[in-house]
């Protein structure tokens, strides 16, 4: 698997980008502050330098875990002793950067929760080589998480990425699983999460997070807007909140698409036993003798 050097330069771009926003969000979760707006300045910020979001930028709060984005209406607020996971992606030209980190919202109690993700993804990522089999990499993750008395979430992963793909072929798990050996020139989505409860997630609602599905035989607006769809977010996960800018209707356009089958919308993944959950993300490729992080200084 090789990667030229305009693909490397602009997975790397794509890093910078998407650590950038990740990084403005952080500074924006603050007490008594919307999710949407934390959400809108991480989006905001990847357009405004070009690129496109990867995906909405996801905040999940406590015990949710994953696929929660504001919807344009979204009155919630963060309280303190919130624990703020903020999941942000950014491509360019397809080439895509997938990072996330933990806040805690005015106060400072969980700080070991926390690090446990942390510090599991700097073990993975030391980990990480050609021939290192995804049950090793779940391995140590698993273990740097215990050590700090928690669960890893065991049916969430860390996953492949190719262009325009958020994910794909490979996944990378936070427990000891899998035998798919680690290959040079791979790109790698590493994502520990880290809990104090039973260590699995389930469905919840669906969210507000929707992608593309295969077109079906659609004629007039409902064709018009899949092809709008399709031209802006790229086969990519996309929010609801986007779609404002196609005109009014767009909200009865999706729930048509929906029932039409040529959109999914993710349903929001919770713990278990509403145990709280940490997140610590970088997205690496896979060189010769190791790997190298494009979402890190």
């Amino acid at each position: 698997m090789r990667l030229d050097s305009e693909a490397i330069k602009k997975y790397r771009k794509a890093g910078r980008i998407a650590r950038k926003a990740l990084e403005k969000a952080k500074e924006a979760c603050e007490e008594g502050e919307k999710y949407l707006d934390v959400a809108e300045e991480a989006d905001n910020f990847i357009w405004d330098k070009g690129a496109k979001p990867a995906f909405p930028t996801n905040i999940s709060v406590n015990s949710v875990g994953a696929h929660y984005t504001p919807s344009e209406d979204d009155e919630s607020r963060f309280e303190k002793g919130d624990i703020v996971k903020i999941d942000v992606g950014c491509h360019l030209d397809g080439y895509i950067a997938d990072n996330a980190a933990t806040v805690e919202i005015g106060t400072n109690r969980h700080g070991s929760l926390i690090k446990a993700s942390e510090e599991a993804l700097g073990i993975a990522i030391r980990s990480i080589r050609p021939g290192i089999r995804t049950k090793e990499i779940g391995k140590n993750i698993e273990r740097a998480i215990q050590d700090r008395g928690f669960n890893p979430i065991s049916n969430l992963t860390g996953h492949e990425v190719e262009r325009y793909v958020l994910h794909t072929g490979t996944s990378i798990p936070n427990v000891p699983k899998g035998w798919t050996k680690i290959k040079k020139g791979m790109v790698l989505a590493i994502e520990p999460f880290a809990t104090d409860g039973e260590g699995r997630v389930e469905e919840g609602d669906p969210g507000d997070i929707y992608k593309l599905q295969k077109q079906r035989d659609l004629d007039g607006e409902d064709l018009e807007f899949y092809k709008w769809i399709e031209d802006n977010f790229d086969h990519l996960p996309f929010a609801a909140r986007w779609c404002k800018e196609y005109g009014d209707g767009y909200k009865e356009l999706l729930k048509r698409q929906k029932r039409f089958g040529t959109v999914m919308n993710y349903p929001v993944l919770s713990e278990k036993k509403d145990g709280l959950i940490s997140q610590r993300e970088h997205t690496v490729i896979v060189t010769s003798n190791g790997c190298k992080a494009t979402t890190r200084l």
